[in-house]
């Protein structure tokens, strides 16, 4: 009784807390699979510039909830409170810590949302990556018991939020710009951001449901608490192996000859958008998965999905098969038939062919 009585205490507050807790603000300003990485502006290379985002397990730092108020500058060069960077783990290969931490964010806001609409006709739109996000309810004939509400609405965060990770990916390949005038295509379904997304997502749900009236601020702390201990749990490795390991894919995952944004920066990429990841590293085996369903064979996606609708910005596409750029609503069903689209198009212009 007395665990009842919390649950649905903490389900009337979710109205007000949603309306005050905001969507993250784009992605965490990280790195491109490499080290040491350099840059140029248009030709003319940037004197004095490399990017050291190798890190170890005990130098990332506070996790913050992406509100947009820590720096770019201060989180590409470790000044605030959280750092980010890649870290090499034995059983799940190279992890990118901001994606972990985005998607994370992203499940924490997202639960909040589904606290509020799950189970009804509702939609929210989120910033525009090339198309305009749209997160969109159905309603649904069944009502949900309090517990269920946690329940479908923290799994349905990490998928959907894993979604707004494939769909960045995808739109990074197309040519997306977040700081103006620097495309990202060097990021682009590199090999160990959407594992590390997916980590961030399942952390964020067993969190909230775990806690599902944890407040900014104990997320906070809960993904410091989470991420380390998965860390340990994917047997993370020493500074030293993680630039190892990096330099002996000089040349085959990556290419130290080249500047950012340079898109070969990035040699060797993963376009697969399963919901059951390997890393590509090929001595870690640890398999990360999200499922499609809830624990009744619901499909999650009849619930809660998200669409991306034409904007202004579908020049970008052009190129695409004529029966996807007569869409104007993308929905996950045609995320891997644009993966495939790009693969194909870098095997024609990769530089090792």
């Amino acid at each position: 009784m007395k665990k009842l009585a919390v649950i649905l205490l903490s389900l009337a507050s979710f109205g007000v807390y949603a309306e005050e807790l905001q969507a993250p603000v784009g992605v965490r300003p990280c790195c491109a699979f490499g080290m040491d990485l350099k840059a140029q502006l248009g030709r003319v290379p940037v004197p004095f510039f490399s990017l050291e985002n190798i890190l170890a397990a005990d130098e990332i730092g506070e996790h913050k909830y992406n509100d947009g108020s820590e720096s770019v500058s201060g989180s590409l060069l470790g000044f605030n409170d959280e750092v980010n960077g890649i870290i090499f783990t034995q059983l799940g290969g190279f992890i990118d810590t901001a994606h972990v931490r985005d998607t994370a964010d992203y499940t924490y806001y997202l639960f909040h949302l589904n606290q509020q609409h799950l189970g009804q006709s509702a939609q929210v739109d989120l910033p525009a990556e090339l198309r305009i996000r749209t997160i969109r309810w159905h309603s649904q004939p069944a009502a949900l018991t309090p517990q269920e509400q946690i329940e479908y609405s923290a799994k349905a965060a990490a998928l959907t939020a894993y979604r707004l990770a494939q769909w960045h990916e995808i739109a990074q390949w197309f040519g997306m710009v977040s700081v103006s005038g620097f495309k990202e295509y060097a990021s682009a379904f590199s090999s160990e951001d959407l594992y590390s997304n997916m980590l961030g997502a399942q952390l964020a749900r067993d969190i909230l449901l775990e806690q599902p009236e944890v407040c900014e601020e104990g997320f906070e702390q809960a993904m410091d608490h989470a991420f380390h201990q998965a860390l340990q749990a994917l047997k993370v490795q020493p500074k030293s192996v993680t630039r190892e390991k990096m330099s002996q894919l000089d040349g085959v995952w990556w290419d130290s000859s080249r500047r950012l944004p340079d898109k070969w920066v990035v040699l060797y990429r993963d376009y697969h958008l399963g919901l059951a990841l390997k890393p590509n590293y090929p001595t870690s085996s640890h398999v990360l998965s999200l499922a499609p369903n809830f624990a009744n064979n619901d499909a999650i996606e009849d619930w809660v999905e998200l669409e991306l609708h034409a904007d202004k910005q579908e020049r970008a596409f052009s190129q695409l098969p004529e029966h996807l750029t007569q869409m104007p609503i993308w929905r996950a069903d045609q995320f891997q038939t644009m993966a495939d689209f790009a693969r194909e198009s870098d095997r024609e212009t990769h530089p090792h062919r």
